[in-house]
């Protein structure tokens, strides 16, 4: 008996472009928080100034970022998505070489900035090219498994980079070659890998959606601003982590141990997504947006109530299963309420909602951590997560109904 063209277990996920394009995607995530885990002490370092100025090398990546998500859209239908991918790769492959050579902070901040705008064009490219190499009847399952990707490389570059910093010396001074040498080799097998992927649109793409839009829907995705605009809200509370989990591990006496938080919390998403996207493609993203807002507030509330390493491992579980799967499933719900040759769009829009909660989160968990302390930091972006829910299911979670898939 033939295979029924409607049955999603029958339809091939792995397919070689959608490999292709998640190894392109975990290279350049390596690259990317692989050097941010070492510009700042390497800034400071070498040109012997404060760690504010530190800092500002770390986030004017994300500036040129958030500007280049907005002209993503524009510039793929000007340029075409392969020359961009490819000039984006070749970025990523001289910058790391150009922070080894800067001779001034300031020209190391125009290298940062436009590393920021190379990152944010061909990311949405990579992702563009994944969603249209997926069937649609796993589109969920798909995205999710791309968002695995995004994590692998997101986990491993700190990782491997502040080894590097912590026991050879790298990211700081005249050390920092090894880390730029790894940075642009990894990019190198990027762009031989970005080489050979598939970028063209699906054939299938319904006729006439890619039509020019004027305004603003040029640069951000309608269908997708919602669900990226409540990813800025909840990023918070991860950015709130990310930034001050080291200030309440020294107050608690955890250690360089409490880094632990992040492997867990990375292994917990990854386990967790093998199960939900199928959930996702069968039952809708409510399924797993309505209960990862709560279990983020647990995660968070468990953070600051942790009072020995077991507490703070469980809140790593809690965070991956919460935070990890917003992200996730807030993806799959923005790919797959545009049409399909706007799903690289549709990303963007997500993402640049999520690079402006990870950028505004630091300074207003600062603030909280100035006033309340790293405890009371987290009791309030716990508090601050929980009353998200609402907020998203009037906004979004009320118009989605079982499967997206336009």
């Amino acid at each position: 008996m033939s295979a029924s063209p409607l049955s999603p277990a029958r339809e091939g996920l792995w397919s070689r472009g959608f490999v292709t394009a998640c190894l392109a995607n975990i290279m350049m995530f390596f690259n990317v928080h692989f050097l941010l885990s070492t510009v700042a002490g390497y800034t400071v370092a070498r040109f012997a100034v404060g760690d504010s100025v530190g800092g500002s090398v770390a986030s004017v990546f994300i500036l040129g970022t958030l500007i280049s998500r907005l002209l993503a859209g524009p510039l793929i239908e000007r340029f075409g998505a392969r020359p961009l991918l490819l000039v984006g790769f070749a970025a990523f492959v001289a910058a790391p070489l150009l922070y080894w050579a800067s001779g001034s902070v300031w020209m190391l901040l125009g290298v940062r900035a436009v590393h920021g705008l190379a990152f944010g064009v061909s990311s949405s490219v990579i992702a563009a090219a994944a969603v249209n190499r997926l069937p649609a009847s796993r589109l969920s399952e798909g995205t999710s498994h791309y968002s695995s990707s995004t994590l692998i490389g997101v986990a491993s570059g700190p990782m491997i980079g502040l080894a590097l910093a912590g026991t050879a010396g790298a990211g700081v001074g005249g050390g920092f070659g090894p880390v730029a040498v790894i940075a642009s080799a990894v990019s190198l097998a990027g762009l031989v890998t970005a080489w050979f992927m598939d970028v063209r649109p699906r054939q299938d793409a319904p006729s006439g959606s890619a039509a020019p839009r004027p305004g603003w829907a040029r640069f951000v995705e309608p269908g997708a601003a919602p669900t990226a605009a409540v990813g800025a809200l909840y990023s918070l509370g991860y950015a709130g982590i990310v930034s001050f989990l080291a200030t309440l591990a020294a107050e608690r006496g955890f250690g360089a141990v409490a880094s632990l938080f992040f492997a867990v919390y990375a292994g917990t998403v990854l386990v967790s997504r093998v199960f939900t996207g199928r959930l996702m493609d069968r039952r809708g993203a409510n399924v797993v947006m309505l209960p990862a807002f709560v279990l983020f507030a647990a995660g968070l509330a468990a953070i600051a109530a942790a009072e020995h390493l077991w507490m703070l491992m469980a809140a790593a579980v809690l965070v991956g299963l919460g935070y990890g799967q917003l992200l996730s499933a807030g993806q799959v719900i923005c790919v797959t309420r545009v049409p399909r040759d706007k799903a690289g769009m549709g990303a963007s829009t997500y993402f640049l909602g999520i690079d402006i909660g990870m950028g505004l989160g630091p300074l207003l968990a600062g603030a909280f951590v100035q006033w309340w302390g790293a405890t009371g930091m987290f009791w309030i972006l716990a508090g601050f997560t929980l009353a998200l829910l609402p907020v998203y299911w009037l906004i979004q979670g009320r118009h989605l109904h079982g499967q997206e898939h336009p």
